[in-house]
């Protein structure tokens, strides 16, 4: 199974530099970068500096949204990407989390990320598009790159089989669940007149190796926030325990998308704040953490459901380098 982590550039340039060099001598096979303008530095910058300090890694957005960048930007961005990296780019889509929450938006619907979604594939296929009613010229230097969906729900995973090259999504230590969202992916495929084998079948979460659960949790704070902003839909919403509902409430109201999973910052300190009972809710959700034979453990198990890639998020974690290493260890060896 291939390796992947997700970096963003902070405050220092040197710092991003440090740890993509890092990925690249650990033997990381992924190099996503998140797309979070208010509280990190530009994307499609960020992912030049990855082609430039790496020589072998699939470079990708982890992940971006509609709204944000034209899908003409967003493809000539990708292209040239394309002719800089030698073909080592993939695109990471996504209906949009702090990216769009930052900028006072809600996530696409599924209308409007078909939309984008089609316009995009059109002009990296060389074709004109068309978008928002209005006709798109091609690329004059297109260049073919696959387009992965992050996928939650019913209808997310199953436009994921419908249309892409592959599907990005959490898990967690529950296998069987994340069977049941390959299984949805899977169907969508067929359901579509697709192979689903030819769906290639991602997945990502906030990792950490430690000896006890509390270490695991310090370190993961900053993204365990990030749970809580997820839980949106009534159907989520509903399966929240009564009691941790107005902190859950208040962490939405007060979440800061300028401080995006940033360790130690405002938002982990609100986690922090609205009580142990309703981190330990969200730990539960798109996290894996454990010993190192638990970890190794839960990703033999996801390589025997056929996931071709565990991609870890690095951004908001305590411990950045010990994390990649160790995990480079549990699969590289």
């Amino acid at each position: 199974m291939k390796l992947g982590v997700c970096h963003l550039w902070g405050e220092s340039v040197e710092t991003f530099r440090e740890e993509l060099r890092l990925s690249n001598e650990l033997g990381y096979d992924i190099i996503g970068i998140g797309d979070s303008p208010a509280g990190w530095r530009e994307l499609y910058i960020s992912m030049t500096i990855a082609a430039l300090e790496t020589d072998r890694a699939t470079i990708t957005p982890w992940v971006t949204s509609p709204f944000l960048r034209h899908p003409l930007v967003a493809a000539s961005s990708l292209a040239t990407l394309q002719s800089l990296s030698g073909g080592r780019i993939a695109m990471g889509l996504a209906t949009g989390g702090s990216n769009v929450m930052a900028a006072g938006l809600h996530p696409a619907t599924q209308v409007e990320i078909r939309e984008y979604w089609d316009a995009l594939k059109d002009l990296l296929d060389g074709k004109p598009a068309t978008y928002q009613g209005a006709h798109v010229a091609p690329l004059h230097l297109p260049c073919k790159t696959p387009i992965y969906y992050s996928a939650f729900g019913p209808k997310a995973l199953k436009l994921a089989g419908e249309k892409a090259d592959g599907v990005i999504m959490f898990t967690n230590m529950d296998l069987d669940l994340t069977a049941r969202k390959i299984a949805a992916v899977r169907q969508g495929a067929i359901d579509a007149g697709r192979n689903p084998d030819e769906v290639d079948i991602q997945v990502t979460a906030f990792c950490s190796i430690r000896p006890s659960r509390r270490e695991a949790i310090d370190d993961l704070k900053a993204f365990i926030v990030v749970n809580g902003m997820a839980i949106r839909t009534p159907e989520l919403l509903a399966r929240v325990p009564e009691h941790l509902r107005p902190a859950l409430a208040e962490l939405q109201r007060r979440y800061d998308p300028s401080e995006h999973v940033v360790a130690g910052g405002r938002n982990a300190r609100l986690l922090d704040e609205l009580g142990e009972d309703l981190t330990e809710y969200l730990a539960g959700f798109d996290t894996v953490m454990g010993t190192e034979a638990e970890v190794k453990a839960l990703l033999d198990g996801l390589e025997n459901l056929g996931v071709s890639a565990f991609v870890t998020n690095m951004p908001g974690h305590a411990d950045r380098q010990g994390n990649m290493r160790a995990l480079a260890r549990l699969l590289k060896g």
